[in-house]
């Protein structure tokens, strides 16, 4: 029985040796074939110069030559080759004038009015003395001040929040959300202008100044996208257009007391990505003159990456929070929201309040406090590009004027019609990339796609084949070169032959040199008379044979036989 069982052990251990060796075999010959076919590829390439590399005769000094001018023109064929890629990676788009285009109408910037302070003092006492203080009035006035400061609550003043909370039960604070407390004191629209104007015609304040809710507290918004509700942010109608017939493309309002007043493209959503342009006090008269700026990029841009042309369309990425259309603004407002609810498993009462996340309570602004510089890092949010049509209005005129305290107010207007608008689109694309390419190769290398093809075919399919078809005869070659003596190196710079070698001499890898002429009487007298004809002639009389690799041998060849002619050529 030991024996019975260790017979199969044997046997395959000796089917494993057996197909470990054949592997090792096919591994050397197929080692062989792909020098052969290397220098069958050498010398049948249509690449520039590389024949003269490894053509059989050719002396040291020439194949070194050219080896050279043929490195030095791939080098140099790569190093542009590389420049263009940088430079379509980095810059393949160009901005130019739009000159086919009118504007019959415009959409009226969003103009923000934030009051400085944001809250209405005898409505928020009001609310804390009929819920947080149970008409309790010293309790309210001890209340309350808390309610006035979540009208401007911020990362920069959470931490002074949660010292004014610390005096409130919290179970009576749990009643509502933080985001709902804010809505209960703040500052009325009709508190906070005093008269309005648009295109030059009286106009309700109230009724197209909207309340939003952001990081820069309770402000009122003209033209705004949404509005803010103590539950959710809601969007706004149609947007104000302005008309190039109108009397007048001009905003003009009266603040009822200090503000900040932003300014900015209707397309995008407000935050902490944007700064105020005018400070208003109330005896001020500040008229600002405005021009717009629109850029818009062609669709052929979309054959490009994000990265390269270094702006998103707007129905090209899909925000989870702002789903509509993609703007930077609600890029980066998504961003931070996401950092806050990463880091603190809640959403900040004065951002848009999303669907089964927990608004943040008291209890959490202790982590948005140890937090906020990273939540409102810009660097962890680059994946943020810009729009691909994007609208910016620059401040060209501000003029304030404060000696005229009977005539105060804000006054935003065009300071001409827009008729600029500016194109952005391909200037380097794929198509001239690969022309570029092509035309680099084939100046400097003569290379083509074909030449690609080419290499992929020698050094795969040509080389396998061999390997299986002509399987015997590269087992001869490879037995005939193991027992062949190294060849001698000869570094002198002379001609020399493809001639085979004469009956007698010892077989040899090396090229044999040119045998010089007998020099005769007429020979003699042509060279006395400088006739260097037939001197020039005696190198072409040389017979010439097709090179055997230095497999000399007086049997059959089956290298070179008509047999195998498909493989070797």
């Amino acid at each position: 029985m030991p024996q019975s069982k260790r017979h199969p052990e044997t046997r395959r251990q000796m089917q494993w040796q057996s197909q470990r060796q054949r592997g090792l075999q096919t591994l050397v010959i197929f080692r062989r074939s792909l020098i052969y076919q290397t220098k069958e590829f050498f010398q049948n390439s249509t690449l520039h110069g590389v024949r003269y590399i490894a053509e059989t005769g050719r002396p040291i000094g020439e194949k070194f030559m050219w080896f050279c001018f043929t490195s030095i023109g791939a080098v140099t064929a790569l190093v542009i080759i590389m420049s263009l890629w940088e430079k379509f990676q980095t810059n393949p788009t160009i901005t130019g004038l739009d000159t086919d285009f009118h504007n019959q109408n415009v959409v009226f910037p969003t103009t923000v009015v934030c009051p400085e302070e944001a809250f209405d003092d005898d409505k928020s006492y009001q609310a804390v003395l009929k819920t947080l203080a149970n008409y309790d009035e010293a309790q309210a006035q001890m209340y309350s001040p808390f309610l006035r400061l979540l009208t401007s609550l911020n990362f920069e003043n959470i931490r002074d929040a949660k010292v004014l909370s610390q005096s409130i039960p919290p179970n009576l604070l749990e009643a509502n959300t933080i985001r709902q407390w804010a809505f209960e004191g703040p500052i009325s629209c009709e508190s906070t202008f005093v008269s309005c104007k648009y295109r030059d015609e009286e106009i309700p304040c109230c009724d197209h100044f909207e309340p939003i809710y952001t990081e820069h507290g309770f402000c009122y918004a003209f033209n705004s996208r949404f509005k803010s509700t103590p539950t959710e942010d809601v969007k706004t109608g149609a947007p104000h257009d302005l008309y190039e017939t109108d009397k007048k493309w001009a905003l003009f309002f009266v603040p009822n007391s200090t503000s900040r007043i932003f300014i900015f493209s209707n397309e995008e959503y407000f935050g902490s990505d944007f700064n105020a342009q005018i400070d208003w006090s109330e005896t001020q008269l500040v008229e600002v003159r405005i021009s717009k700026k629109n850029t818009y990029t062609t669709d052929d841009a979309r054959q490009l990456s994000i990265g390269q042309r270094k702006c998103i369309f707007s129905d090209e990425v899909k925000l989870k929070y702002f789903p509509d259309a993609y703007t930077f603004s609600s890029c980066m407002k998504q961003c931070r929201m996401n950092k806050a609810i990463k880091l603190c498993k809640c959403n900040p009462p004065f951002y848009k309040p999303i669907a089964n996340v927990p608004m943040c309570m008291v209890k959490d602004f202790d982590c948005l406090d140890e937090f906020k510089a990273n939540i409102t890092n810009i660097k962890d949010c680059l994946q943020c590009e810009l729009s691909c049509s994007k609208t910016v209005f620059n401040i060209d005129k501000l003029i304030k004027i404060v000696d005229r305290p009977e005539s105060t107010g804000v006054l935003v207007e065009f300071l001409t019609w827009p008729i600029i608008r500016y194109k952005r689109e391909v200037l380097f694309g794929w198509v001239d990339l690969l022309v570029s390419f092509g035309g680099i190769a084939s100046l400097f290398l003569g290379f083509s796609l074909l030449s690609g093809v080419e290499i992929i075919y020698y050094f795969t399919l040509r080389a396998c084949c061999m390997v299986y078809k002509n399987r015997q005869e590269l087992y001869e070659i490879e037995e005939r070169i193991r027992q062949e003596p190294p060849p001698l190196i000869d570094l002198g710079l002379s001609l020399k032959s493809h001639s085979r070698p004469c009956v007698g001499d010892a077989p040899t890898s090396a090229v044999l040199k040119v045998r010089p002429a007998v020099e005769t009487a007429t020979n003699h007298q042509r060279k006395n008379e400088k006739d260097y004809s037939i001197n020039t002639k005696n190198y072409y009389n040389t017979p010439k044979v097709w090179p055997d690799h230095g497999y000399a041998s007086n049997t059959k060849n089956p290298w070179t036989t008509y047999d195998h002619s498909q493989y070797m050529p």
